[in-house]
Formats: C-alpha cells, structure tokens, sequence
C-alpha cells in the first residue's frame, strides 16, 4: 500500500503542473507562456523525486529521478532562454545569431 506522504506529493505535484498549464493557456503574451511552462521544472520534479525516495529508499530509482530532476531544473534555463532569443528575433529583427 502506499503511504500517505507519497499521494500527497504526487497530488501538490500535479496541481504546480495544472497551475503552469492554465498560465500556459491564459498567458496574454507569448512570454507570459513561456514564463508558466519554464515553470514546470521548477517544483514538480523534486516533488515526484521525494516521492520516489519516500517510496523506494535510496535504491537506483531515487537516484535516477533526482537526476532527472536536477536536468530538467538546469536545462530549462537553457531552453527557454533559446526560446525568447527567437522570439525576440523574429519579432524585432535586432538580435545577432
């Protein structure tokens, strides 16, 4: 059975997600959309992560999920950065490639 503290991560895991995905739908700007879904990484993946050390221990799935977690949360600066440099680019033609 699983325990309680890991339905409740899971659950505050997926409700940062819905919050990230109504900015992402309710963004009035293309970088208000982008600043929600850069959001995404920021709690949702430690929350699953402490999920899973909860649930497995210090096993090599913990291991695995916090590396992703740790990927996701240093990428997604990286990405969303390229994202708004195109985006910039393509609406004011001033940005060097």
């Amino acid at each position: 059975m699983t325990p309680l503290s890991v339905t409740i991560l899971l659950a505050v895991a997926v409700a940062c997600e819905v919050v990230c995905v109504v900015g992402v739908v309710a963004g009035a700007t293309a970088y208000d959309r982008l600043h929600y879904a850069g959001a995404t990484t920021a709690v949702a993946p430690f929350l699953v992560t402490a999920a899973v050390i909860v649930e497995e221990g210090t096993h090599n799935p913990t291991w695995n999920a916090l590396f992703v977690a740790f990927a996701l949360f240093f990428l997604n600066g990286v990405l969303t950065h390229a994202t708004a440099r195109v985006l910039r680019q393509r609406e004011h033609a001033d940005v060097e490639p």
